[in-house]
């Protein structure tokens, strides 16, 4: 799998935000009360996590699956 790129990562974080804001209205809806004090900044941490973590992946040319094949 090749690491995306600058824009793809600015593309998931800008895509990151309203599902996080968003999910902090069905937990609401399902009776779930979590502080925003607590909430927000939880999710903050977790997205910086996934987005560096996809960040530091290898840089990958897609040879792996081709060798297999042949």
């Amino acid at each position: 799998m090749k690491r995306p790129g600058t824009a793809g990562l600015l593309v998931l974080l800008a895509f990151s935000v309203p599902v996080i804001i968003e999910l902090h209205t069905v937990f609401a809806y399902l009776g779930i009360d979590i502080p925003v004090s607590v909430y927000y900044p939880a999710a903050l941490v977790v997205t910086l996590i996934i987005v560096a973590t996809i960040w530091l992946l290898p840089e990958g040319n897609g040879e792996r699956g081709k060798a297999a094949d042949a």
